[in-house]
């Protein structure tokens, strides 16, 4: 053989080896990079708070169900010195993570290792927005938790309106179909996003001066720079309260539309007919204004109900204060009656209270459906 061509081919084959040697190097610091990187990523959680402190058991919740690097942004509206548009905004500020969290503080995860969940969604570069909540369509009227055409992954909890009010379960998580869903805009109970986005987005302190929009309006802030808003099925949380709409609400609204009114209507993840959205529209309005006369309702008998309890002179309730506190404190027993994780002593204990109320107007009607769900149909409890 000749030597020259012996030298040659071991020559390349050196080559060879010196090349697939680099490959292998270069491969695996580009990996231990992103490695690095990923260690490196933090999710900051940013609530306004009405208290001066974080409550001991969310913060404890949220340490044992995250599984990655977080701090939590507090910020301090005990005295209501910052609207939730300048709060959010003061939070972006001080948060040293990557990705930001923006959530009420009366929230319970059930859903293990979801800053995980979090990240990898938040890591893709479509994703501008995460949520658990949101609607499809943004109309210049109302707003998509009063015509449909949303979809909502949460544990909804709710409160009687009682002197002695009592917690439940009033809406469990809806089925979605894929993990990741488009949404025009998220419900603000849960919001997560990229920090860098904050160099083109903002809350808008500047046109909304209270609590209300925040959520829609950076959505659509979202949308308007390209990127993709979406709901995940893959965390589940859980909300203690339901919340109240005021006029305040109604004027922001008004605030909202007008100020988007060159992007409305908006439809993302759905294809909506304008004769359906019409006719959502036109069952809506009358549904809206029932619950904001509901709400102001409730809000003046939490107050009564405060002042009561700090000893204070109250007044008399007046008639539609008695009917909106017996029908809450009626649904809530029939619906305790159903649930078979409630012992018989339980759903008894909720009833003989009811049955006691001297305010309380279907006593009757109660206690037959007692009879009929726990007497003679327990065994068919689902």
């Amino acid at each position: 053989m000749n030597l020259s061509f012996c030298k040659g081919m071991k020559n390349q084959k050196n080559s060879q080896s010196f090349l697939q040697m680099m490959i292998i190097i270069r491969f695996f610091f580009i990996h231990l990079h992103a490695f690095q990187k990923q260690l490196a990523i933090m999710i900051s959680i940013i609530i306004c708070s009405q208290y001066s402190n974080i409550e001991s058991s969310l913060a404890e919740n949220i340490k044992k169900t995250i599984g990655v690097d977080y701090e939590i942004v507090h910020i301090d509206n005990s005295h209501r010195s910052y609207s939730i548009f300048e709060a959010y905004n003061l939070g972006v500020e001080r948060a040293k993570g990557d990705y930001l969290c923006f959530m009420h503080e009366d929230v319970l995860f059930h859903s293990k290792d979801w800053g995980k969940i979090v990240e990898n969604y938040l890591a893709q570069p479509f994703v501008g927005a995460l949520g658990v909540a949101g609607g499809n369509v943004v109309l210049d009227r109302l707003d998509w938790r009063f015509y449909g055409f949303g979809l909502v992954h949460l544990l909804q909890g709710n409160t009687t309106v009682e002197e002695k009010p009592n917690y439940y379960i009033s809406y469990d998580a809806s089925k979605i179909q894929f993990p990741l869903c488009q949404v025009a805009v998220l419900d603000g109970v849960w919001i997560c996003i990229r920090k860098e986005l904050f160099t083109q987005i903002r809350f808008d302190d500047k046109t909304f001066h209270d609590f209300h929009l925040y959520d829609s309006d950076i959505c659509m802030q979202v949308n308007t720079i390209g990127l993709g808003v979406f709901m995940t099925h893959d965390i589940l949380l859980e909300h203690k309260s339901e919340g109240t709409f005021s006029q305040g609400y109604a004027d922001s609204l008004k605030v909202f539309s007008q100020k988007w009114k060159t992007c409305l209507p908006l439809m993302k993840g759905t294809i909506v007919t304008k004769e359906e959205t019409e006719a959502a529209i036109d069952k809506a309005i009358p549904l809206f204004q029932e619950r904001l006369e509901r709400d102001k309702i409730i809000i003046g008998l939490r107050k009564l109900f405060m002042d009561k309890k700090k000893g204070l002179p109250v007044r008399a309730y007046t008639e539609e204060e008695i009917e909106l506190m017996d029908e809450s404190a009626f649904r809530h027993r029939k619906l305790c009656m159903k649930d078979k994780d409630m012992s018989f002593q339980e759903v008894w204990t909720l009833v003989s209270d009811y049955m006691a109320n001297p305010i309380s107007r279907q006593k009757a009607k109660l206690f037959m459906k007692f009879l009929w769900y726990r007497v003679l149909n327990q065994g068919k409890l689902k």
